[in-house]
This record gives C-alpha cells, structure tokens and sequence, in this order.
C-alpha cells in the first residue's frame, strides 16, 4: 500500500434493532460526535477510530467542549472587555499582536491600553501515547530480525491546522503551487503519488501528510509587512505540529520532507538558530529512517515496493545534504555527517523521468560519474553539493603532510569546480531553463568563494613564504574571476524576474554567492577604489534588494552589506 494512501474505509450502514444484531452501537461515540462525522457505529471500535487507532467510546455522556466552543466563548469574552474599555460593539482584536495594533491600543484616551489579545491554541497534548518501540534503538539485531514494525502516528490533526490548510480545493491550490514554483528546485515528492492521494478526503489520511500539506503551504507563502517570518501563523502552527508528532515517536518519510521544507523557510527567512538546528535534526532523522544509505543503520521505513518509492527515498536524503550544507554557508561550523555520498552511490534519475512516473527506463548516473556525463539540473545540484561537501572537508577536516600539499589539493579543488560551473553554464544556455539550472550554478559560485576565502588573506604571526604568497594571488584573482560570473549572474535574474510570481520561482539557495559576490566587490573597492567593482556591487545590491520582497534572507544580506559599508566610512573618517 503507497504511504500516502489510506487503508479502505468499513462500510456503515443501516440503524436500530437491525444495527444491535448484526453488533452495531445504538448511537455514534463520542470521537464522532464532537467532531461531527459520520460514524459506521461498528463494535467494539468504529471505522474512524479503529483506522486512527483510538479509543472508541460510545457511552451517552454529552462530549466534552470542542475547541470551536471556546473559541466562541472567548470572542464574547473579547468583546465584553472591548464595551468595558470603551470599545465598539463590533470591534475585534487580531489574534496576532502587530505594532499597529499596539500603537492603536495605546492612542486610547478613555481607559488604560488593553493588550493584544492572543488566544491560547488548543493542542491535544493530553492523552498522547509514544508507542515508538525503543528495541529499535536498544538492540538493532533484534529489531531487524525479530518482524516488530514502527506503528504510524495515532493522533489527530490539530484543529488550527485544518483551519490554516481549509477545503479541498484549496489544499489542491497548494499542492498546484508548490509543483510549479518550489519542485523546480527541489523535486523530492513524487507529483503523481501526491496527486493520487488527493482522491482521499485529507481527514482520512495520517497527521503526517496533513503537517506536510500546511509546510507546503508554508514554503509558497511570501513575507508579510508587519509580520515577523517567525510569527507567521503557518510556521508556528508547523512547529507546533511538528513537536506533537515527535512526542507520538513519529517515524515517517513525510515527516522528513516536512521538516526539509521547514528548514529552506527557515533559512529562506534568515530564522536563526532554527535554521541551523532543524537542518540537523534532518540529518539525525534520515539516518534514523535508514535511507542514508548506511548499511548499518536501522532501516525503519522497511523495504521498497515500487521504483518511485526507492527515487522518492533517494531524493530526500539528497534534500537532507543540500539544506545541511547550504545553510551551513557563512556560518563556519558545518558538522561533517558520517554518511557522506561515495563514489558508487546513485544520484537521482532524470527530473523528466521523475515528474512523469518513467522510471525503469530512465538512466541513472553516479556520484563518481565524470563532470562531462550529462544530467539533469537536480542532479547537477547534488553534484554541487558534493563539490561543496569537498571543499568543507578541505578547509575544515582534512590534515596535510605539508603546505604543499595543501595548496596543490585546493588547485585541484577550485580546477573541478571551475569545470562544473562551466558545464552549468553551458546545459543553461542550451536548455533555455535559467530556473532550472540557477540553484546549481549559484551553488558552484558559493563553493568557489569559500575555497578561495580560505587563502586571500595572509596568515597572521608571520611572514609568507613563496608558496603561500603564490596562493593569496591565485585565491584573489580566484575571488575575481568569480565575483564577475555572479554579476552576469545577477543580469540574467533581473531579466527572468519581472513580475512576482516570477520571483516565487526563485530558490533561497543563490543568495550566498550573490553575497560572497557583494562582499568580494565591497573589498576590492575599499582596497582599489576601481569603479568596475563599486557598479558590480551596486548591481547585486539592487537584485538582492529585489529577492528581499520573497525571501528575507537577502534583505539580511543587503543590511548586512550596508552596516560594513558605514562602519569602513566611519572608520575612513575618523
């Protein structure tokens, strides 16, 4: 049975004496009635609750409150305190606090402010069983071989994610959304299999795949004024879904690809340590799975029934590398993972092949396969990931016999990168698929500048010998044979991003070598004053002024640029 469908629902008909016959309850239980769904009245368990492996209770007692209840009697409760604080019968509060709100409570001249109003989200924390079975983690052997199975997520979809997910059609909106913005990028889900399931009314379907929907919806989602990224209603409604299905000892592979979606809003948002930490947590929970691709490791998801679930398998943990490394750029403490791609390890088939359920005739390249093999754009992005997992192990695990060494390993390096991006290149302009192919490129110009970084600046404490002197010219003309690229780059992001849809399509993943770009620039004109650089600089300041209104990440990198520009003005003047 595909993970994304439902076991087939028992059939409920028929009522009375005829139902305490054939051993059916006189009434619907209690989960049925305060949910308001039709119950099959089936004993001891009904359909619904035996499915969602629940208690089921038919006893005449009048269920508990719902969370609609509340949520009624406080919006009475509100306006009461809005007519005691001189209010009008038909004002509201915003349920999430805004500095305009605030400004508006404390302009307020017939009584003390009142507060924004911030009602509490009723979470089904009470009740929760973890019945993850700890022999997986206590004595693997056991596990694997004694048959037992990780059962699936016996909780209910909170009721503010279905409120923030709505209908179906506007789950289908979503999902139509995400495969024609962010599956250019990061085609990790398989388009049919997710399509098919929407047959299935999503209330019968796990929590899992209701927390992946909402990230769906979280990741298309554009910052809003006035609103923190943090305090968006669908990121705090994911995390907090999130934290309940680990409490369960949730164990599934569309609880990782929600989590990979957390992590590019996270980091797409500059949402800090969140970013960092959840990027980690993917790691953990992928080995954890057992699809890392290391023998040892406990393979919890079980074997693979179809050519699509092994791709989809094998996308994910791919996912897992790319956000880990990405958003370890710039922040100087990537954390080496012990499964590291080997050379005999696929990568993904063709992304045509994938979005079109081709996949048994469909060529699969390898990690070692030479730069020169053709492949598709989301391969060509884990090759650069590669490219890039190499230069973090040179720069921050690997130990030299000498200098020598040292710097004919990062020639070699910065010579296979060079040949990538240039291969990048030249499938973008053939293709005629500059989003397809940018996240790639970018990622290539990303893993050059933190190779020559490394070598642009002399070592303090002492003088250089001629080697290292060597190094420094060869990693600066490095700096600037790249920082030209990303500026022809930024022209062509310009020309393809005219309207804002067109920059929903754009990944988070360029910003860093727009950045390291920028900053190069900002050096060479302090250290130069050449006026080829002070208009490279401005022009990837405008383009990321421009990516600012979709991904917040790049307005952090303009701030950014901008304070180290005042304080050399400062410093300059002084």
């Amino acid at each position: 049975m595909s993970m994304y469908e439902s076991p087939p629902d028992g059939d409920g008909h028929g009522n009375g004496m005829h139902d305490l016959q054939i051993g059916k309850a006189p009434q619907a239980c209690m989960s049925c009635r305060k949910q308001k769904r039709k119950c099959s009245k089936t004993l001891p368990a009904c359909a619904l609750c035996e499915r969602m492996n629940r208690h089921c209770d038919y006893t005449n007692a009048a269920p508990p409150p719902s969370s609609e209840d509340f949520n009624a009697l406080r919006q009475k409760l509100m306006e009461l305190e809005s007519r005691l604080n001189g209010g009008g019968m038909n004002s509201q509060l915003s349920p999430y606090a805004t500095p305009s709100s605030a400004n508006l409570a404390a302009t307020d001249n017939l009584g003390p402010p009142v507060p924004a109003f911030t009602p509490p989200q009723d979470v089904p924390w009470q009740g929760i069983q973890n019945r993850f079975p700890a022999i997986a983690f206590l004595d693997s052997d056991n596990f694997k071989y004694g048959g037992i199975v990780v059962p699936k997520p016996n909780l209910e979809i909170p009721v503010d994610v279905l409120e923030l997910l709505g209908d179906t059609e506007t789950v289908q909106a979503t999902i139509s959304e995400y495969f024609a913005t962010v599956h250019k990028w990061m085609p990790i889900f398989s388009q049919k299999r997710i399509t098919r399931n929407m047959a299935n009314p999503l209330w019968e379907a796990g929590p899992d795949l209701g927390l992946l929907f909402l990230c769906m919806k979280l990741i298309t989602s554009r910052p809003q004024d006035g609103l923190e990224s943090s305090q968006h209603p669908l990121y705090v409604s994911a995390k907090r879904f999130i934290a309940l299905l680990e409490a369960t000892g949730t164990a599934t592979l569309l609880m990782l690809q929600a989590n990979i979606l957390v992590t590019w809003y996270e980091y797409g948002q500059a949402i800090y340590p969140a970013a960092y930490m959840t990027a980690g947590w993917c790691t953990r929970y992928g080995n954890m799975l057992g699809i890392s691709g290391n023998t040892y490791a406990t393979d919890l998801l079980g074997r693979v029934g179809t050519w699509t679930e092994q791709e989809e398998r094998l996308r994910t943990w791919w996912g897992v590398l790319i956000v880990n490394r990405v958003v370890s750029l710039g922040s100087q403490s990537y954390v080496l993972n012990s499964q590291e791609p080997k050379k005999g390890d696929p990568l993904p088939i063709c992304d045509y092949a994938w979005d079109t359920d081709d996949m048994p005739t469909a060529q699969q390249a390898l990690v070692g396969s030479p730069i020169s093999e053709p492949v598709a754009p989301f391969p060509r992005l884990c090759q650069a990931t590669i490219m890039l997992g190499k230069v973090f192990s040179h720069n921050y695990g690997d130990e030299f016999p000498s200098e020598t060494a040292q710097y004919d390993a990062a020639t070699q390096l910065y010579s296979e990168a060079s040949a990538l991006a240039g291969k990048i290149t030249e499938e973008a302009e053939a293709d005629q698929d500059f989003y397809g192919h940018a996240s790639a490129l970018a990622l290539t110009y990303s893993t050059l500048c933190t190779l020559c970084d490394k070598y642009s600046r002399p070592k303090g404490g002492k003088s250089p010998g001629n080697e290292s002197s060597d190094m420094l010219v060869q990693a600066i003309e490095g700096l600037k044979t790249v920082s030209s690229s990303v500026v022809n780059f930024v022209n062509h992001i310009d020309v393809h991003t005219q309207t804002l849809q067109d920059l929903d399509r754009i990944s988070p993943i360029i910003m860093d070598a727009l950045y390291s770009a920028a900053a190069n620039c900002a050096w060479m004109v302090r250290e130069s004053g050449d006026e080829v650089y002070q208009n490279a600089l401005d022009a990837i300041r405008i383009c990321l002024r421009k990516l600012g209104t979709r991904w917040r990440n790049a307005a952090e990198y303009v701030r950014i640029l901008e304070a180290q520009e005042f304080s050399y003005a400062v410093g300059s003047a002084s």
